[in-house]
């Protein structure tokens, strides 16, 4: 059976060298290549690594700080990407899932989850860590009782108004335009959008917007 071929991405260099070694302990697994996710691969290197698995560790921190992954996903025919997080809030979570995300494995998993979590990406199968209780996994996946719409109706239907326009990349002021409003009433209003879905930087509410289906694949969400 052909190796799976894993690109390990991390902006620790520390963290790329034990994953690999983990890998390495593995027959089927073939680590080839590693990048610091806050730099864009070099043009020679990128179709080397086009039909690897993804194994991306992210920390709550850093998680917007994914120059590199996003070029490498915009290039990829079938984008397989396996986080490596302990970041454990289902709003981010249902964000890089409705990105594309395959794989969502806790720090706290065993290794045999990981590697089964990179298996089943290889074969375009989904995996959620099990540590996830069902209620949360069904908020993530956007199937449980309440839907994944039970976060939005938090919302004012002002603010959810808001929301869409930030989502399609609308400044400020040009929100301000469309609903008569003043600057600093909208970013009062963006505030409590962030502050009611717990979302931290614009991507992650772009992914959540797409998630919800406040936007459309065909929509650009930036100007």
């Amino acid at each position: 059976m052909d190796k799976v071929r894993i690109l390990i991405v991390s902006e620790y260099r520390m963290v790329r060298a034990g994953l690999a070694r983990t890998l390495a302990s593995q027959a089927k697994f073939e680590v080839v290549g590693e990048i610091d996710p806050s730099r864009l691969i070099p043009e020679e290197q990128l179709g080397a690594l086009l039909d690897a698995v993804v194994l991306a560790e992210i920390s709550a921190l850093s998680a917007n700080r994914l120059p590199g992954i996003t070029q490498l996903l915009q290039r990829q025919p079938r984008p397989r990407v396996v986080i490596l997080t302990n970041n454990e809030n289902c709003t981010y979570m249902r964000s890089l899932l409705a990105a594309g995300v395959l794989g969502y494995v806790l720090k706290r998993a065993e290794e045999t989850e990981l590697f089964l979590a990179l298996e089943r990406a290889r074969q375009g199968q989904r995996y959620l860590d099990p540590r996830l209780s069902d209620s949360l996994a069904d908020l993530v996946l956007g199937d449980g009782k309440n839907g994944r719409h039970s976060e939005l109706r938090k919302l004012s239907r002002r603010e959810t108004q808001i929301l869409h326009a930030i989502a399609q990349g609308f400044t400020s002021l040009e929100i301000a335009g469309q609903f008569g409003l003043s600057v600093k009433t909208v970013g009062t209003y963006r505030s409590r959008i962030y502050e009611k879905l717990a979302l931290k930087t614009r991507a992650d509410l772009v992914h959540y917007a797409i998630a919800v289906g406040l936007l459309t694949g065909s929509q650009k969400p930036y100007n």
